[in-house]
């Protein structure tokens, strides 16, 4: 995302949290060093979920202090550090990520956002690479590649909307059925 980003958010009235990319290398490092330092943290979330052989725990990290960080970036109010600590039963992994919001919340209440958001986000991303090969595709000339993504969104939002949740079924028992694919979209 970017600061011109941010500005059409806040102007249109709405809040972001965005996550920090590596790309953002300044950013990434003013976030890295306000939220390393204890006494700029106002408030600390720990989650852990257990469940099918995996504990996950999740810490989150909240700060006011922006220090160096650009007014560019409108509406900034929070800096957030989000580790997350995930144990099954063959490998420990961690993982650190930041973000910045222009919402002034609790730790516990970014820790549940950005939780919320990842599972959208997993659930989303899993059925475009695993079901449609998004990411193995090779179309890629001018548009296609954006439209081909948009008529994925749309088809998983169809079939979303009529209660099936399993793309992979859906597309076999319902490709070769012109009839009852129109009638999901009435």
């Amino acid at each position: 995302m970017s600061k011109k980003t941010t500005e059409t958010i806040i102007n249109s009235k709405n809040e972001y949290v965005i996550g920090v990319k590596g790309n953002q290398k300044k950013l990434l490092n003013q976030a890295e060093t306000i939220l390393s330092k204890k006494e700029n943290i106002k408030d600390i979330s720990i989650l852990r979920d257990k469940k099918s052989g995996r504990d996950e725990t999740r810490k989150v990290s909240v700060s006011s202090v922006l220090g160096e960080i650009s007014k560019e970036w409108k509406g900034l109010k929070s800096i957030i550090k989000v580790e997350r600590m995930i144990k099954t039963n063959k490998k420990l992994t961690k993982e650190t990520a930041y973000y910045i919001s222009s919402l002034a919340l609790d730790a516990e209440s970014f820790n549940k956002c950005i939780r919320s958001h990842w599972s959208i986000e997993n659930s989303l991303h899993y059925v475009k690479d695993v079901v449609f090969k998004e990411d193995a595709s090779t179309i890629k000339s001018g548009n296609s590649a954006e439209n081909f993504s948009i008529v994925r969104n749309i088809v998983i939002n169809i079939f979303r909307k009529n209660g099936l949740k399993n793309t992979t079924q859906t597309i076999r028992l319902y490709s070769n059925n012109i009839h009852k694919l129109c009638k999901m979209t009435e």
